[in-house]
C-alpha cells in the first residue's frame, strides 16, 4: 500500500469518526465514540489526511502539563532503545494513561504504560534481563516497549497483532473481523494518537 492509498484510507476513516451513523463504516461504542470496522494502514505510510474529529481521551486523569516534557523524553529515549516508531510509544501510552505514572487501572495494571505486576515479573528478566519497578516512571516506560518491541517481533512488524497482544495478551491474537469492537476501538484508538504524534499535534 502506499502513502497516497494510505491517505485514503486515513481520510476515510476520519469520515466515518465524524459521521453519526452509516452502515458498514464504523462501531459506536458505549460513550457514542464511533471508529471504523477496518484495519488502519501502516503507521509508517499514515500522514495528516484532514482528520478533524477529536483525538481519543485516555483511559486516566492526564498527568499534569509540568510533568509531560519530562515523560515524553522519556517514552522517546525507550522508543530509541527498543527500536520503536517513538510516536506509536507516546501513543499507546497515552491512551493508556495519559501519561500518569500514578494510574492504577481496576484490573491492576500500573502507571504509564499500564503494565500488570504479574507481566513484569515475567518480562523484566525475560526481556530486559533484570527486575523491574513499576512505581518507577522509567522502568514503566523501559518495560512497556520491550513489550511492544517483543510483540513487533513476534508478529512480523503487524501493528494490530502487536497492540491486541499489549491490550489482551497473545491469545486475543487473530484475524481483524474476528476481534471484538473493543478490542478493534483499542487499536484505532491508539493508531490515531501515534498519527497526531509523529505529525506534531499530539494532545501533549
Amino acid at each position: 500500500m502506499g502513502r497516497t492509498q494510505a491517505a485514503q484510507l486515513l481520510a476515510c476513516a476520519a469520515a466515518c469518526l465524524a459521521l453519526s451513523a452509516v452502515a458498514g463504516c464504523a462501531y459506536r461504542d458505549a460513550s457514542g465514540t464511533q471508529f471504523p470496522d477496518y484495519p488502519p494502514p501502516p503507521l509508517d505510510q499514515a500522514v495528516a489526511a484532514g482528520d478533524t474529529s477529536p483525538l481519543p481521551s485516555p483511559s486516566a486523569s492526564p498527568a499534569p502539563a509540568a510533568d509531560r516534557q519530562a515523560i515524553k523524553a522519556m517514552l522517546y529515549k525507550a522508543a530509541l532503545k527498543h527500536g520503536v516508531n517513538p510516536a506509536l510509544v507516546m501513543g499507546l501510552a497515552w491512551w493508556e494513561s495519559g501519561w500518569n505514572e500514578s494510574a492504577i487501572s481496576s484490573a491492576g495494571a500500573v502507571g504509564i504504560m499500564q503494565v500488570m505486576p504479574a507481566t513484569a515479573a515475567a518480562d523484566g528478566p525475560a526481556l530486559l534481563h533484570r527486575t523491574v519497578d513499576l512505581h518507577d516512571a522509567a522502568d514503566n516506560i523501559d518495560m512497556g516497549t520491550a513489550i511492544i518491541r517483543h510483540n513487533l517481533d513476534r508478529y512480523h512488524g503487524d501493528l494490530v497483532s502487536t497492540l491486541v497482544a499489549y491490550y489482551a495478551g497473545g491469545g486475543a491474537v487473530r484475524p481483524w473481523r474476528y476481534l471484538t469492537p473493543d478490542e478493534q476501538r483499542y487499536v484505532w484508538g491508539i493508531y490515531r494518537l501515534a498519527v497526531a504524534f509523529q505529525n506534531g499535534t499530539g494532545p501533549a
